[in-house]
């Protein structure tokens, strides 16, 4: 644990004074990370509005969390009506207290019943607030996670060609992840052909034909941090089809990248691709929204979407990602990963948006 984790825990309790939350427990072990540093598959952040966080865990940490979790108090969990009564003694003052969302039923119906006497409230909003905003160091893990999926988007093309299955491109993409000693950020997205209608295809037994097209969405997890990058490929010469479609979904994709700063609503931003997609008559066919913030989880908030009026500020990182989708004809989706800078942008992936492979 170091210096910025405090600081989270920090904002954190200033997030809750504003909030006027008392506590918030933290059961999730993406949300304990991030504000520990401790990876644990057993425990719970406790964290008061003033005062020393406690840590619960069960014995098969208690030795890590005491030797890596400075200003922070460290127990062990109790049998389950000593552990609450445990909370109850603490929470004599509480008011309100918060939790997340996530929350299972079996973890919060005995809580709200050993603290029956405060309000319970969804703290995700707050949480994921804090979690928007990256730091300098969690922006430069980002870098270096962008980097490496740019580095085996490159050795990957250097191996697929037409004749392959989608599941076949899927296991030489794990044994390549494997092979570098990191791992896969979500079950990566490979259409072949006419399958690149389909926004979330699940790699199947279909083939990748000479003269088509291969959409690929992938990222790797570096540290913890995810990347995210789609490109759609053609093998052969494109067709004047492909290309018409394709150079649509760049201009969009482009001119968010151009156009992008602090102070813009979120929507706002989702609106500058879908005006142009709607300028050429495809509207119909973006149907998702234009982008998703990446850290610690694949999807974050906040997001590049029509209902989602956060205020971008420097340090939140997103997927710029529109896409075209017609069905039994073709589909694209172009995707990078953009930081928020103090006056626009700063792309981190490296790839080049149009890939066409001879066949």
């Amino acid at each position: 644990m170091n210096q910025e984790h405090l600081k989270r825990i920090e904002k954190l309790q200033r997030a809750m004074a504003a909030a006027d939350l008392d506590a918030v427990f933290l059961y999730s072990e993406i949300n304990r990370t991030y504000f520990t540093g401790l990876h644990t598959s057993n425990g719970l952040l406790l964290v008061e509005r003033q005062g020393m966080p406690i840590f619960y865990t069960d014995f098969r940490y208690i030795e890590v969390a005491n030797r890596s979790l400075q200003g922070i108090e460290v127990r062990t969990f109790k049998a389950a009506a000593e552990q609450n009564k445990e909370y109850a003694t603490m929470a004599a003052a509480w008011k309100k207290i918060g939790y997340e969302g996530s929350l299972t039923v079996a973890q919060f119906l005995p809580l709200q019943e050993a603290l029956s006497n405060a309000k319970w409230e969804n703290a995700n909003t707050i949480i994921a607030t804090i979690r928007g905003v990256k730091s300098a160091s969690e922006i430069e893990i980002l870098r270096r996670s962008a980097a490496a999926n740019d580095e085996l988007l490159a050795d990957l093309l250097k191996t697929f060609r037409p004749g392959m299955s989608e599941v076949e491109m899927q296991r030489i993409f794990r044994t390549k992840v494997a092979e570098r000693g990191i791992q896969e950020s979500f079950e990566p997205i490979l259409c072949a052909g006419v399958n690149a209608v389909e926004c979330h295809h699940h790699p199947d037994d279909s083939i990748l034909q000479p003269e088509s097209e291969l959409l690929i969405d992938m990222g790797v997890l570096v540290d913890g941090y995810c990347s995210d990058m789609t490109r759609t490929i053609y093998y052969g010469t494109p067709t004047p089809r492909f290309k018409e479609i394709h150079d649509i979904v760049l201009e969009a994709n482009q001119a968010v990248i151009a156009q992008v700063k602090p102070g813009m609503r979120c929507c706002d931003v989702d609106t500058i691709a879908r005006d142009i997609i709607k300028k050429y008559g495809y509207g119909d066919y973006f149907g998702h929204s234009l982008g998703h913030s990446v850290g610690l989880e694949i999807h974050e908030m906040p997001a590049f979407g029509q209902n989602c009026t956060t205020i971008l500020e420097p340090g939140m990182v997103l997927t710029d990602e529109p896409g075209i989708y017609i069905s039994g004809d073709v589909g694209v989706r172009i995707e990078d990963l953009l930081v928020i800078t103090e006056t626009g942008c700063e792309v981190l992936s490296h790839t080049p948006h149009e890939i066409v492979i001879p066949c």
